[in-house]
């Protein structure tokens, strides 16, 4: 299955929705850090269109008020780096954007915890999204529609 064959949208993105450059920017960091596929089999996600799927998954989607407060969320995130390190998260080596992810995931400040491991979060989940990740896995993709699984919904499971 193709990327341009992938069905993830969840709302229309608009430009108000649409990441800006320093959310890109984040973004792309992370999937630096949190995804080195260097000397593995594993895609190289700088290939992949991540930054698209994170915004027809999720941003699409979001109420206008819930994306304002992820965008600041994010600029936050980025700006805290200068704290410690005397720059953005974004222009921190390898080495320190990996240190100041694991520092604010461990912080016993709830925010910083949050803000590190969604950020992480999503940027994992949009590039195993991407049904070109799961080859190197020797997945091949949902069984439902292989084995003609009838969709269910929301329907509960069996009592026994």
């Amino acid at each position: 299955m193709s990327c341009s064959s992938m069905q993830v949208m969840a709302g229309i993105l608009t430009d108000e929705n649409k990441m800006d450059a320093t959310e890109q920017a984040v973004f792309k960091k992370m999937l630096a850090i949190a995804l080195p596929t260097e000397g593995t089999t594993l895609v190289n996600p700088a290939t992949l269109p991540v930054i698209p799927t994170i915004e027809g998954a999720l941003l699409a989607g979001m109420p206008p008020h819930i994306r304002k407060g992820l965008n600041q969320g994010i600029h936050y995130f980025n700006q805290s780096a200068e704290k410690a390190y005397g720059k953005p998260f974004t222009k921190l080596s390898d080495a320190d954007a990996t240190a100041f992810v694991d520092a604010w995931a461990d912080s016993d400040v709830a925010p910083h915890r949050a803000l590190a491991m969604g950020i992480k979060k999503l940027t994992v989940l949009a590039y195993w999204a991407i049904p070109n990740t799961w080859a190197p896995l020797g997945y091949d993709g949902p069984v439902s529609e292989k084995w003609g699984l009838k969709k269910r919904g929301v329907t509960p499971e069996p009592q026994a």
